[in-house]
């Protein structure tokens, strides 16, 4: 049975261990992400960014350690009921079904908070417009093909079809991935207007200059170890981080 702890963060990772076929990635990564926030892990490609998303959301099982949300213990809990519990997952590389419209992709975001078959699209609609109000793309796009869509696009899709689910928290896991500056600009304006309605967030990125900026704290990880965290505003102006991510 899984623990219930009282605790003021949203998410909280205590020890965490992961891996992929007897190959450790996680070692030992404890991190938190207060209610309202907007956290920011930085760290270059293989430093573990996505192996903990997957470890938090259910997509991998931890070898050790716990992870809680809303002071529950979910450490290896199917992604599916994490899903339902309000957890959204933006995995990396948008992942979208591709055969199915644009529109499918997002109603499909909802099924974890409506399950019926009958007027599911019905009671979608109202959260399908607030997509399409962040994404207007996505509205002329809506009748398309997914995987016709361009890499910008996917990745828009992707965040509105975790948008979906009405999440508790979000989390983006590496959303500036192979994107064009200018549709760049325009993913994280999406991701300020997250953080700014009050939507926790829980941001992997690659590139520290853009996640210090639009996030309130950061954990700095590197071969599966956690070995800076502070501030945003205080990390953008340590030297090693500079040194090391800023440049």
């Amino acid at each position: 049975m899984h623990e219930q702890v009282r605790d003021t963060a949203m998410l909280k990772t205590v020890n965490l261990h992961a891996g992929y076929g007897g190959a450790e990635v996680l070692k030992g990564i404890s991190i938190e992400v207060p209610e309202g926030s907007c956290v920011a892990l930085v760290g270059a490609n293989g430093a573990g960014k996505s192996t903990l998303a997957k470890a938090i959301s259910g997509l991998l099982v931890p070898s050790s350690g716990q992870v809680f949300f809303n002071g529950r213990d979910i450490t290896g809990s199917p992604a599916s009921l994490t899903a339902r519990n309000g957890l959204s997952h933006c995995p990396e590389g948008r992942r979208v079904f591709a055969p199915l419209s644009v529109e499918d992709n997002l109603v499909l975001g909802a099924f974890p908070r409506l399950p019926s078959l009958g007027p599911f699209r019905r009671k979608a609609s109202d959260d399908l417009e607030k997509i399409y109000g962040m994404f207007p793309i996505l509205k002329e796009r809506r009748m398309q093909q997914s995987g016709s869509l361009s890499g910008g696009e996917q990745q828009m899709l992707a965040i509105g079809r975790a948008l979906m689910a009405k999440p508790r928290l979000l989390i983006l896991d590496e959303p500036s991935l192979g994107l064009a500056p200018i549709v760049l600009k325009e993913v994280f304006e999406a991701i300020i207007a997250l953080r700014n309605s009050g939507m926790t967030i829980l941001l992997s990125e690659q590139f520290a200059r853009n996640a210090l900026a639009v996030s309130d704290r950061a954990y700095i990880l590197e071969r599966g170890k956690v070995v800076l965290e502070g501030p945003s505003a205080e990390l953008e102006k340590n030297p090693a981080v500079i040194e090391a991510y800023l440049g």
